[in-house]
């Protein structure tokens, strides 16, 4: 995790300014943020995805009929709706930070968090067909015909619109929750330039790597070089996905908080 540093401000007397933090509107020198989570909030960024795949993999050893009939159906099922709430508290976490003055100061962090916002929107629309899950419409039949389960949603017809943007996430997680924690313990300069506001903290690498983990064991399944660890394990892959979403943008607020309380913004556009 990144290091903990004093919270004076400004200038020691007698001695050099205090770098201040990271801000895509300020050049560097920077120093890295104090409010990235330690380990005295490993209960949810560790404890969270590791006891849900511990869970999940026994549920499915010791009771695969109930893992089928309850944790991995569609619409109802844990996983689901549990993505499909994630999603939903990171919708409303990226349209509130949409209401803050330092977002909308600085284009750059604006555009982070409307792309932010419309994949969180995305997912939680698709998730649940836009609601056909709950409210149980027929398709129309001119959608039945191109889409793959005959739903109201657009990851069941092309590529393009599921196995393309989900391709782009897990790079994304590869690089930003696995390669760059381990980046920056060799190169503290990662956690402390004007751009590692948007650099995922370091933990989030545990939902990373739980995700890698699943994809390299299906793999393996596959080629029948291990047994079955879950039924459906993309669904486990997705949960973590997008916990991990969710937790990246509860540490971009707190980061954006801590600029703001720090009094060293400015309002010059990124």
């Amino acid at each position: 995790m990144s290091n903990r540093l004093p919270s004076g401000r400004g200038a020691i007397a007698g001695g050099p300014v205090r770098p201040h933090l990271p801000d895509p509107a300020r050049p560097g020198p920077c120093r890295p943020f104090s409010t990235d989570p330690h380990w005295n909030e490993a209960w949810w960024w560790l404890g969270l995805p590791a006891i849900a795949l511990i869970l999940l993999v026994l549920i499915n050893r010791f009771d695969p009929s109930g893992y089928a009939t309850w944790i991995i159906p569609e619409g109802y099922g844990v996983l689901e709706f549990s993505q499909f709430a994630i999603m939903l508290l990171a919708l409303a976490l990226a349209v509130r930070l949409l209401f803050r003055p330092f977002v909308r100061r600085r284009p750059l962090v604006l555009a982070v968090t409307i792309i932010g916002a419309l994949s969180c929107l995305y997912i939680a629309g698709e998730e649940v067909s836009w609601g056909q899950h709950f409210f149980h419409w027929n398709t129309p039949d001119y959608w039945a015909a191109v889409n793959r389960q005959e739903e109201t949603n657009l990851h069941n017809t092309y590529a393009v619109f599921e196995k393309w943007p989900r391709a782009a996430l897990e790079i994304a997680v590869l690089i930003g929750g696995i390669l760059i924690p381990i980046a920056a313990c060799f190169f503290p300069s990662v956690r402390a330039n004007r751009l590692s506001l948007f650099f995922p903290a370091s933990a989030l690498m545990p939902a990373a790597v739980v995700v890698m983990v699943i994809k390299i064991a299906d793999l393996l399944c596959q080629k029948h070089f291990v047994g079955e660890l879950l039924q459906r394990p993309s669904e486990t892959i997705e949960l973590n996905l997008y916990f991990f979403i969710l937790a990246y943008l509860m540490i971009f607020d707190r980061r954006i908080s801590e600029i703001e309380t720090d009094g060293t913004s400015v309002t010059t556009k990124a």
